[in-house]
């Protein structure tokens, strides 16, 4: 527990600076364009954290190295990355600015190493103020193109982000409670193993089939397709023993948390993130 106190700290910060922009700047964007931050900062740490094995994060809640990992993860980019972000492309600031949360978030590094909450394997320090500088002016730049809605492609992927994180962030959180993974043996770690599968492959997969047939389409009928597919995957992966329930959970839950993120998408797609262009015209 006094590992987790250190983790309470960056909830607290984040939460600030996100109540902060929403207060000055906030619009119904917000919690798309937080959202999409939050993707692609989990998207980029998962190929650093676990396919290349770089740092941990020990929060100290799991006995399990990598379930601890995991949600380190979670608080650590949810909390802090994304809520800079959002900050970063509303208030659309400098470059200096910028390179100052860059030192600030190499400070907090430095400082989680020292208390024993986070270790390097082959990461330094340096490397992540590195990664912030190059992720928030990605972000600052992104936001200003998906505003002005020049191309509809930009739209696209950070709806497919979204979407792959309204699918995956049930998954990880049922996988720390025990309920459910998928084991494809790749490795040996059961939540890596998890983990892997379920973020860059299945999910990723089904995400894509959600901007083919809700934004790519203008048949009514296809709208159905992206939930019928999940549900049918979910039903073929556990009959293949590629999907596991424990501690009594079951299919017909998960199928609850699908359809719940199926039309928390819709949501999203029908009433947010429309080009400059359009924002003018009533939603019809």
């Amino acid at each position: 527990m006094p590992h987790l106190f250190w983790y309470y700290g960056l909830i607290v910060i984040g939460t600030a600076i996100t109540v902060y922009t929403a207060l000055r700047k906030g619009d119904a964007d917000l919690f798309p364009y937080f959202v999409f931050a939050t993707a692609c900062s989990w998207i980029g740490e998962a190929v650093v954290l676990f396919v290349f094995n770089a740092y941990a994060y020990k929060p100290g809640l799991f006995a399990d190295p990598f379930a601890d990992n995991i949600i380190g993860h979670i608080i650590a980019n949810t909390a802090l990355w994304s809520s800079v972000a959002i900050a970063v492309m509303y208030f659309q600031l400098s470059y200096f600015r910028i390179g100052l949360f860059s030192v600030a978030f190499m400070l907090i590094e430095v400082v989680f190493v020292r208390a024993g909450v986070y270790s390097h394997y082959w990461w330094h320090t340096f490397m992540t103020g590195l990664a912030t500088f190059l992720f928030m002016v990605l972000m600052k730049k992104w936001y200003s193109i998906v505003y002005a809605g020049t191309h509809k492609a930009p739209r696209l992927i950070t709806l497919w982000t979204i979407a792959w994180t309204f699918l995956q962030t049930p998954t990880s959180v049922l996988m720390l409670f025990e309920k459910q993974f998928f084991r494809v043996r790749w490795v040996d770690n059961l939540y890596r193993d998890s983990t892997l599968f379920s973020g860059f492959v299945y999910h990723a997969g089904i995400a894509v089939l959600f901007i083919a047939c809700l934004c790519m389409t203008g048949k009514n009928y296809w709208k159905a397709v992206p939930l019928l597919a999940v549900l049918a995957g979910d039903v073929i992966l556990w009959k293949m023993n590629v999907l596991e329930f424990h501690g009594g959970w079951s299919i017909g839950h998960l199928a609850c948390f699908r359809a719940a993120s199926f039309l928390s998408f819709i949501a999203v797609e029908r009433f947010t993130l429309r080009p400059r262009s359009d924002r003018l015209r009533p939603i019809g």
